[in-house]
């Protein structure tokens, strides 16, 4: 069975670079070798972290106060207790701040024959979960290989993609641009513009009051709007079905198109198409932003909230 090796971060302040190896490992455990690492820095709100991983899941929240604080929990099993520290060594990271900007980079070297063997036979293991506090006002720049991502409550913006994991992003007031290359995306309450992107999953957005864009290649599309746009919404999927949940009193100019699959709408716009390609367009109360719902094979539907 092939490893899945998670990043382990661990920033220290001005310090360029560090080893997984100079970092002591807890003692053995019922559940493998286990520690948590710690770090704190003082920033000015308003700054950014921006992390550059190549696996590892991640979660972001909030606290007041003009510090980043981070914590970085890892597990180890299936791992003799004399190779752990060479099993380690293995992990580098390139850390460095620059005023109120913090850069984490992290790459983890691939098995070669010297652990291939013995990794897969032992069914060894490496677990990742990584915490990140920041200021209330503060951006985020992530790229993942593989793992999840969680933000919470941030006034700033948010740009990041992972390759294979899910993106919860919630309460956020600024911009938000994020990929997962397969997985689900979620996106509740926020202000300001946002763009959502799947490979391979679905995707759920509520409360959004800026520009959107919301595209799966395979997944659903589910949108809640329930305050007036101030920009145009575009949703599609190329395979699957995209519904949009409406408040009636919201005035926007629909164009809804399912090229392989059924049209449906609560509203007073009367569907056309022929066979299975259908179609609905049309004004409510009195016209604005575009709201676009486009399916490659899969259905379009308009609902009252």
């Amino acid at each position: 069975m092939k490893t899945r090796l998670l990043t382990i971060i661990a920033l220290l302040f001005l310090v360029p670079a560090v080893h997984a190896a100079d970092i002591p490992v807890a003692a053995t455990s019922e559940k493998g070798e286990a520690d948590t690492i710690k770090r704190t820095f003082t920033v000015r709100p308003g700054g950014e972290i921006v992390l550059d991983l190549d696996r590892g899941s991640v979660k972001v929240r909030t606290v007041r106060g003009n510090e980043v604080h981070l914590v970085f929990e890892r597990n180890v099993t299936g791992v003799d207790e004399d190779n752990i520290k060479e099993f380690l060594e293995r992990h580098e990271l390139d850390i460095r701040q620059s005023g109120d900007r913090i850069f984490v980079d992290s790459r983890f070297e691939e098995e070669d024959r010297r652990w291939g063997r013995s990794r897969s036979r032992t069914g060894s293991k490496f677990k990742l979960d990584v915490t990140v506090l920041v200021p209330e006002q503060y951006s985020i720049d992530f790229q993942n290989g593989a793992g999840n991502i969680e933000i919470e409550d941030l006034t700033g913006n948010i740009t990041g993609i992972t390759g294979a994991g899910n993106v919860l992003v919630s309460r956020i007031s600024g911009s938000v641009d994020v990929t997962s290359g397969a997985g689900n995306v979620e996106v509740f309450h926020v202000d300001g513009r946002l763009a959502a992107r799947s490979g391979a999953g679905n995707i759920v957005i509520r409360e959004i009051a800026g520009r959107l864009e919301a595209h799966t290649g395979a997944g659903d599309v589910e949108v809640y709007l329930t305050r007036q746009p101030r920009g145009d919404s575009d949703l599609s999927s190329g395979a699957g079905n995209v519904t949009v949940y409406l408040d009636p009193g919201l005035a926007v100019k629909v164009e809804a198109h399912s090229s392989l699959g059924s049209a449906k709408t609560d509203f007073d716009l009367p569907v056309s198409g022929k066979w299975m390609s259908k179609s609905f367009e049309g004004i409510l109360n009195g016209g604005g932003p575009a709201l676009v719902l486009n399916s490659g094979v899969g259905n379009v539907s308009l609902r009252r909230n």
